[in-house]
């Protein structure tokens, strides 16, 4: 699989690693974290070869989806995947919706995606 580079929007504070962070890392992908919608922002636009979003719907309502909708306006290509304590729950504007709980099963998403892209191209 390819090495990703991933923007995660966390909710824990910038001191403590978060599990899903230190999951993506050890799988080789880079990582680079926000803990704001401002500072998500600031760093989408500093990084302009992100593969991936991460967000956390744990953030207010209203700042998840300004946050999702200002990636898109950004880059209306960029998978956004939003991580839910309740993961059954329908999420706006968000490409994939997992468990916040699993760590693993990002990881399990991108390798899907990527994978199978990567097939993709390699074939056409």
């Amino acid at each position: 699989m390819m090495r990703l580079v991933v923007l995660m929007v966390e909710v824990e504070q910038p001191e403590g690693i978060s599990s899903r962070k230190l999951v993506l890392e050890t799988a080789r992908h880079n990582v680079i974290s926000a803990y704001s919608r401002e500072g998500a922002i600031d760093l989408l636009r500093r990084f302009p070869n992100v593969d991936v979003a991460v967000v956390h719907t744990q953030l207010e309502d209203s700042q998840f989806i300004d946050l999702v909708h200002e990636i898109k306006k950004i880059r209306s290509d960029l998978p956004i995947v939003g991580l839910s304590p309740i993961p059954d729950r329908s999420v706006e504007g968000v490409d994939y919706t997992l468990s916040s709980h699993d760590p693993r099963s990002l990881l399990h998403l991108l390798a899907e995606r990527y994978e199978a892209a990567t097939s993709d191209e390699a074939s056409g």
